[in-house]
Order: C-alpha cells, then sequence, then structure tokens
C-alpha cells in the first residue's frame, strides 16, 4: 500500500502487511510453508540490515488484533540505503 502523508512536503510511506504478502508468497511458491512470523522477520531482517532507522526512516504499528504493519518512508536515502544492501 503506497500514500502519501498529508501536511508533509510530499512524503510518501509505504506500508507492508505481513499477511497480504504472505498470501501473495503462498500463491506463487506452492510447496513451501511461509508463516506470517517469518515475514515479519524477514522484513525487519531487511530494514535493520539495510541500517535504516526506526521513527526515521520507517515505523511499526500494530492493530488491535496484534497484527503489524511496516510503514517505510521513501526518499533518496531510504531508497540508497535498501538499494546497497540488497
Amino acid at each position: 500500500m503506497h500514500y502519501a502523508r498529508a501536511g508533509r512536503e510530499s512524503e510518501v510511506i509505504y506500508t507492508v502487511n505481513p499477511r497480504m504478502l504472505q498470501e501473495a508468497i503462498e500463491e506463487r511458491v506452492k510447496n513451501e510453508k511461509v508463516t506470517t512470523v517469518n515475514v515479519c522477520r524477514t522484513i525487519l531482517a531487511l530494514l535493520y540490515g539495510s541500517k535504516l532507522r526506526e521513527e526515521e526512516d520507517f515505523y511499526v504499528t500494530t492493530t488491535s488484533g496484534g497484527r503489524k504493519n511496516y510503514h517505510i518512508k521513501v526518499n533518496h536515502r531510504t531508497l540508497n540505503t535498501l538499494k546497497s544492501f540488497l
């Protein structure tokens, strides 16, 4: 999911929903067990491994049911950092 934050100088944020990502992966990879926990761990490994700063470059929200969403601020610094990690 992608949205622009109102009131900010055109700040773009992408939201990664692990459950939706898990479902998309399971459609393509039929023979492997994919869990939401594994997806969450992979997302965090990518964010922390690329040295993005929590609260400055990304933040995590939790729903009332305990599910997490990862919100990544998209700008030149975050894109270059993620690109160099991948």
